[in-house]
């Protein structure tokens, strides 16, 4: 799957998720108070369903998925280390 595939699948979970608000790739859910730490769950969930990947515990730093982009670079180190499900 290509950047630009992720991002698109990212984002598209994340408006939908929320309530169709439209994000930029740099835009903080946390800090614009969009999210709360079920949706967290939820979205380190979909993130393991949709891409094939498990999330270690060092990357469940709340600072480290603020951000589409951010989100999106976790997706791809985590499928270049390998560590698939």
């Amino acid at each position: 799957m290509t950047h630009e595939e992720i991002k698109n699948k990212v984002i598209e979970f994340l408006t939908r998720s929320l309530r169709n608000k439209e994000l930029g790739e740099d835009d903080n859910i946390i800090d614009l108070g969009l999210v709360h730490s079920l949706f967290m769950v939820q979205l380190i969930m979909f993130i393991e369903k949709n891409f094939h990947v498990e999330i270690d515990d060092d990357d469940l730093d709340m600072e480290q998925i603020q951000t589409v982009r951010q989100i999106v670079s976790l997706i791809e180190r985590n499928q270049q280390t390998g560590v698939s499900l």
